[in-house]
């Protein structure tokens, strides 16, 4: 017997041993000191590559910054090839390709060097629009290693002050782990591993005597993960599992993604995957690779060691059957997780399972019609009517329907499938109105009203007695009707008679419908650069004495736009 406990020891060691040096050869790859820190600081991270995320993977790293301002450096030689300006997503970010093939990307950022702000703000005045994705010709605005590119910010979708960094493959645009580009962040800190998940597959699979997902919480002891309270397993049949696990790096609280995950089931290599680049066109797989269910209702991360029929994500090495495996009775079974970060420090859990003797055939719930993932799927009720393309699932569904009446909509309120079932493609739907307001079909749209009762606009256009827009989600959805304009509310005092020694002026702009599609200011008549927070509500102008003239009078005009058309315009008078 310890023997046997030392060979399995050994063992261990020896394979932990290969699979750092898997790792560390990877690194290999791409260049050790070709790239500069883009901070003056050390680095600490409040994200990683690859994290999952909502829809999409995370697809640089977050380096805390815990204010604004602090310098951004440019990593290497290059020019600028890209200047993005949004409201929300990347808010301020610029990109620089570099001649070894590479493109590195800064987002959130506060505001540029000089140079490149007076570039960005002469575009801005020449098209008459804050938000602009420009694409820049070669050299146009050549950048030195070590030059001051911008200064980090909080702008965008951004929750806190960071700096959000990337390296991307030039050519194929596709984001690559920054972590193995030699950037000195310190990391000894391995994953860990909170629960562990079992997923029966079909109506004759079980675990526990169960055809539902399992949860089991994990402990840690003896340097190895286990099933708290060591509980008996027993399973049947198709058998996939999943794994609520995070990293984290030294001298940061955050959660960070892994990087490596491999499953081996008596010592068979079953399924294994790592996250070292992925392609932006298969991002949202991400809503397969996770368990799409636990994220939307209780903001769990799970990572599946399976894949569903139509997950096409590219990060899978090895995937033996999809990753499902089938248990057969009395069988003895012991199941292997291994998790990794970029730094090769490493994590493991081992399950013990038996081939359960039970055998059980699970009745499923009544459902309209089985869509196929491969297929184009139609569905025609009573005032509906939707259309998935092909590939719209990443698996074969049991498709159901019902309708609830609210005479708080303009149609019933039709219940399609499963808010929590993730759906890949848009489709469309078609609504037929119970009644039209008259003369105000142009401001009908679909709205979409999840489990707490809270709406969302999802668009639509009235044509041929039905209102028509495309989704990405199941759900509840009715029509509903916008004739509300927005609303400008000023934080700025214009009743003070001068605002002479202030920065700027300010706005909270919000609507509660179909939502701000556009907004637009006029100082004595001309277009001015009115910027957009949009995660604030907050719309300002920042005095300029190079195109405002000070000490007179001027005429401010603020128009803003809804989805649907409603406008709202605010107007007076200021001296600066």
């Amino acid at each position: 017997m310890k023997i046997t406990r030392t060979y399995t020891i050994i063992s261990l060691i020896l394979l932990l041993f290969l699979f750092s040096k898997q790792i560390y050869s990877q690194n290999l790859k791409f260049p050790q000191n070709y790239f500069r820190s883009p901070v003056d600081f050390n680095i600490t991270l409040a994200g990683n590559f690859a994290e999952l995320r909502n829809n999409h993977f995370h697809s640089g790293i977050d380096i805390r910054t815990f204010t604004t301002g602090k310098k951004v450096y440019a990593i290497a030689d290059g020019f600028i090839s890209r200047i993005k300006i949004s409201s929300g997503g990347y808010g301020r970010a610029i990109y620089i390709d570099h001649p070894n093939g590479y493109t590195s990307v800064f987002a959130h950022l506060d505001h540029f060097n000089t140079a490149i702000e007076e570039f960005v703000k002469a575009h801005q005045y020449k098209n008459k629009s804050f938000e602009f994705d420009l694409t820049l010709k070669k050299n146009q605005i050549e950048i030195k290693k070590g030059s001051i590119i911008a200064f980090s910010g909080n702008t965008g979708s951004s929750a806190g002050p960071h700096l959000h960094f990337e390296i991307r493959d030039t050519q194929s645009e596709h984001p690559l782990n920054p972590l193995f580009f030699g950037f000195k962040i310190k990391d000894t800190t391995p994953p860990k591993i909170f629960n562990f998940y079992a997923y029966p597959l079909d109506s004759i699979s079980n675990v526990n005597g169960f055809n539902s997902r399992q949860s089991f919480p994990v402990t840690y002891y003896n340097n190895a993960y286990h099933l708290k309270g060591d509980p008996k397993m027993k399973f049947l049949g198709n058998i996939g599992f999943a794994l609520e696990t995070n990293d984290y790096m030294d001298n940061t609280w955050g959660k960070c993604g892994i990087f490596d995950l491999k499953m081996k089931i008596n010592d068979s290599l079953i399924s294994s995957y790592s996250f070292k680049e992925f392609s932006f066109d298969e991002s949202r797989y991400i809503n397969s690779h996770m368990d799409y269910e636990l994220n939307t209702t209780k903001n769990k991360r799970i990572h599946k060691t399976y894949k569903e029929p139509n997950n096409k994500l590219s990060i899978y090495s090895k995937m033996k059957n999809n990753g499902i495996y089938h248990f057969k009775k009395k069988i003895n079974y012991k199941i292997d997780f291994l998790v990794s970060d970029a730094n090769s420090n490493k994590s493991k859990l081992r399950v013990y399972a038996k081939g359960n003797q039970i055998e059980k055939v699970f009745p499923r719930e009544d459902y309209e019609m089985r869509m196929n993932c491969g297929k184009e799927n139609i569905f025609k009720a009573e005032d509906l009517e939707v259309k998935f393309p092909k590939n719209s699932f990443y698996s074969t569904i049991p498709f159901t329907y019902s309708v609830e009446q609210d005479s708080n909509y303009l149609s019933k309120i039709h219940l399609i499938h499963n808010e929590y079932i993730p759906v890949h493609k848009f489709y469309t739907i078609s609504i037929k109105p119970n009644h039209i307001p008259s003369g105000k079909s142009d401001k009908l749209f679909i709205t979409r009203i999840n489990n707490k009762g809270k709406t969302s606009y999802e668009g639509g256009i009235y044509f041929d007695s039905s209102v028509k827009t495309k989704t990405r989600s199941f759900g509840k959805f009715a029509v509903s009707i916008d004739t509300i304009p927005p609303t400008i509310k000023p934080r700025t005092n214009f009743k003070l008679k001068s605002l002479h020694g202030q920065k700027s002026i300010r706005f909270s702009i919000t609507d509660e419908l179909s939502g701000i599609k556009s907004y637009e200011g006029l100082i004595d008549g001309k277009w001015v650069l009115f910027e957009y927070d949009a995660k604030n509500d907050h719309l300002f102008y920042v005095f300029d004495n190079r195109r405002l003239i000070s000490k007179k009078k001027h005429q401010l005009q603020v128009k803003v736009r809804d989805q649907l058309g409603n406008q709202k315009i605010f107007k007076t008078d200021f001296v600066w």
